[in-house]
């Protein structure tokens, strides 16, 4: 256990590397500064497949560690693999940053995933729970990347209305792609993030014990849900979209932080 610690605190220190990079890269734009940034990031994904690779065949699968770490290395995945079809360079720091705060939160977990299993009947929570759990991950992840995409956002937005130097302007995407992958990175994330939804509150309700980041996580669905709702149905785009997605997803970091320190 303390050999994976080390591993573990050895990849989030690779995620913040790589972060220092990307910022280093976006304020002082060199190429060598972005090859290098791309370069750590890519070794840290390879690095985080090996990690989760070595803990599901040790039958650590489940683990709320595993899941952490896997949230980390898909958001970074994704960009990797977006930024090929958009001009998404700058996000990088911003992306990078929160795979950090995951596999940070990866590290200092140390329950294992049957810590929750007596909440549900014999026979399902076998299955059950790491069904919960594996969605609401998955929806934390399209979530945290479209916070990284709105936080962006309000970053231009805010350099164009006070006419900041057009050099740095022209390093960040511009205002329409940002939006259309904010609105994505939601649409992705709402429906596992609804299932997952309902399968705590089957727990929460049968055991009587309704926990308060079981409230936080249903405020924080409610948040997305009405940003959801606002774009498709009231044309909500920009600065209030982007502020409300934010929001959304600090509060579902405090459960994932109540997750990490407390357990499942």
């Amino acid at each position: 256990m303390g050999a994976m610690l080390n591993l573990l605190t050895l990849g989030a220190g690779l995620f913040g590397l790589s972060t220092l990079l990307y910022l280093g890269a976006l304020w002082r734009p060199r190429p060598s500064l972005e090859r290098a940034a791309h370069a750590a990031l890519s070794v840290t994904i390879a690095v985080w497949i090996g990690l989760l690779t070595h803990q599901a065949l040790a039958g650590l699968g489940g683990t709320p560690r595993f899941w952490l770490g896997l949230s980390a290395l898909t958001l970074s995945a994704l960009y990797i693999a977006l930024r090929t079809r958009y001009p998404i360079e700058s996000l990088g720091s911003f992306v990078a940053a929160l795979s950090t705060l995951l596999a940070v939160f990866a590290a200092v977990n140390s329950q294992e995933l049957g810590g929750a299993h007596h909440a549900l009947p014999e026979g399902v929570h076998a299955w059950l729970l790491p069904v919960h759990v594996g969605l609401a991950f998955l929806g934390v992840t399209a979530f945290a990347f479209s916070t990284a995409v709105s936080v962006v956002y309000l970053l231009q937005a805010r350099m164009l209305k006070q006419k900041a130097k057009p050099a740095l302007r022209r390093r960040l995407p511009p205002l329409d792609v940002l939006d259309h992958l904010a609105l994505r990175g939601v649409l992705v994330g709402f429906p596992p993030y609804t299932v997952a939804l309902l399968l705590g509150s089957f727990e929460a309700f049968r055991t009587d014990a309704v926990r308060p980041s079981y409230l936080v996580a249903l405020v924080s669905w409610l948040v997305y849900g009405v940003v959801l709702q606002a774009r498709l149905t009231a044309g909500w785009r920009g600065r209030r979209a982007a502020g409300l997605t934010t929001v959304g997803l600090l509060m579902c970091l405090g459960v994932v932080a109540q997750y990490a320190l407390r357990g499942a």
